[in-house]
């Protein structure tokens, strides 16, 4: 395992413990297979936007991937085969990346009430942990763990957003 894929691990297992002390989750990540893969068609343009604002303002850039994360999970639910295929842009408002959580909670979700609080306390949490591992600015290091902070971020919205559905894992008897 290398030094990031162990980062992105520990740093799920933590935003899932503080998610769940905070009553956003129940002790678990949930995920489909099809919100990983709007993930990977998404990600790289995502990418390109946070990049670009991260220095000025990290925890904002690690919340829109968290909306993101929510609207996929609350559009997944709502009708996945409308939703599958549509553009990056379909989640920027009037002024693209700068207003993407706004237009996210208000045009998307249509709930302040829960996904702001939400995405505020997560992406601070994220931040924090990011820091903590103190990465030297500007190196290829950094630049590794920010992106596998901003999936990771992606990956608990959408199972915040899914739990909040009332989607849970369930033990099935198959027999």
């Amino acid at each position: 395992m290398t030094d990031v894929e162990k980062y992105k691990e520990d740093l799920t297992q933590y935003l899932v413990d503080v998610c769940t002390g905070n009553g956003l989750l129940k002790g678990t990540l949930l995920s489909t297979p099809d919100i990983d893969t709007a993930w990977v068609r998404l990600a790289p343009s995502f990418y390109g936007d946070a990049v670009r604002e991260f220095n000025h303002y990290p925890e904002f850039c690690l919340g829109c991937a968290g909306y993101l994360g929510m609207a996929i999970a609350f559009l997944w639910d709502a009708d996945w085969a409308r939703y599958a295929e549509v553009p990056y842009a379909f989640f920027q408002g009037e002024r693209g990346f700068d207003d993407m959580d706004d237009h996210i909670t208000d045009e998307i979700l249509r709930d302040r009430r829960h996904s702001v609080p939400a995405m505020q306390s997560t992406a601070a949490s994220a931040y924090h942990f990011l820091m903590r591992e103190s990465p030297e600015p500007g190196t290829a290091e950094a630049y590794r763990m920010f992106l596998a902070t901003v999936e990771v971020m992606f990956k608990v919205g959408a199972a915040i957003e899914l739990c909040r559905l009332g989607y849970k894992f369930e033990k099935v008897n198959l027999t």
